[in-house]
C-alpha cells in the first residue's frame, strides 16, 4: 500500500484569483431559481455524466482508493434552496476542522445511498426516512484517497425544522446551512492554486459568515452548479 502524504498548508493564504477572471458563465437569474424544482434537479442528475468539465479528482496520493458516500442535502425553502454542511471534528485524521458534507466509508453490502443516509443519521441525527433522494453526481476522488459518491437529496424547510439534530462530537463540531445562491455566485468564488511537487493543484473557495468552504466539498458543489446549469441548456 502506498502511504498517503497530505501537505500541510493554510488554504486561506494560497494565492487566488477571482472566478470572474478565470471563466465566463451565465449568471443565475430569478427565472432560473424559480424553475429549480425537484423534477428539474432529478432530470439534471440523470444526465450528469454527460456534463463536461466536471471536477473529478484532487491530486491522487494513494493507489488503494477507498469507497465513500456523502449526503448533499438540499433544503427547499421560500427563497430557493439551502444546502446542509458540517464542520468536521478537529481531532479527526482526515480533513480535521474542514467544512464537509455528512458522510463516510461505504460498508460491505451497502449502496452509496444507504451509506450516505446512515452516515447522516450517525453524524447529525438526520431521520433518513425524511430525505427524498433525487439522484447522485459522478464520483470525486479526494487527496486522501477516498472515491466519494455525492448523493443528492432534499426535504422541505418544515421537515428540516422538525429534525432532532444530535451531533456526534467524535465526528462533527457543528451543522449549518448555506443558500445555494451564495455558493453558486461566481463573484463570491475564488480559484486558488499552489504547487505540490511537480504538480499544480487548484481548488475553489467561498466564504460564508465565519465558514471557509473549500477543497473536495466545494468541488462537489461546483459540480452540482455545472450539472444544474446544463439542465437549462
Amino acid at each position: 500500500m502506498t502511504q498517503s502524504y497530505v501537505p500541510i498548508f493554510n488554504p486561506r493564504e494560497v494565492p487566488h484569483i477571482a472566478w470572474s477572471e478565470y471563466a465566463d458563465m451565465f449568471i443565475w437569474t430569478k427565472q432560473n431559481w424559480q424553475s429549480l424544482n425537484r423534477a428539474f434537479i432529478q432530470n439534471a442528475l440523470m444526465h450528469a455524466h454527460n456534463v463536461p468539465n466536471l471536477w473529478r479528482q484532487d491530486i491522487s496520493l494513494s493507489e488503494n482508493v477507498r469507497q465513500a458516500a456523502v449526503l448533499v442535502l438540499l433544503i427547499e425553502c421560500e427563497q430557493g434552496y439551502d444546502v446542509v454542511l458540517t464542520t468536521r471534528a478537529t481531532h479527526l485524521r482526515h480533513h480535521a476542522g474542514q467544512v464537509s458534507f455528512a458522510g463516510g466509508r461505504i460498508e460491505a453490502g451497502e449502496s452509496e445511498i444507504q451509506a450516505a443516509l446512515r452516515e447522516a443519521n450517525e453524524e447529525i441525527g438526520l431521520n433518513a426516512q425524511d430525505a427524498i433522494i433525487l439522484g447522485a453526481m459522478p464520483d470525486y476522488q479526494t487527496i486522501t484517497g477516498f472515491c466519494v459518491t455525492p448523493v443528492v437529496a432534499m426535504m422541505t424547510d418544515a421537515v428540516w425544522q422538525k429534525q432532532n439534530i444530535q451531533i456526534d462530537e467524535q465526528e462533527v463540531d457543528q451543522v449549518f446551512t448555506v443558500p445555494l445562491r451564495t455558493l453558486f455566485d461566481r463573484t463570491q468564488m475564488r480559484v486558488h492554486t499552489f504547487k505540490y511537487g511537480e504538480q499544480s493543484r487548484m481548488f475553489l473557495s467561498v466564504t460564508y459568515e465565519s465558514f471557509f468552504i473549500w477543497g473536495a466539498s466545494m468541488a462537489m458543489l461546483h459540480n452540482l452548479d455545472l450539472i444544474l446549469r446544463a439542465g437549462f441548456e
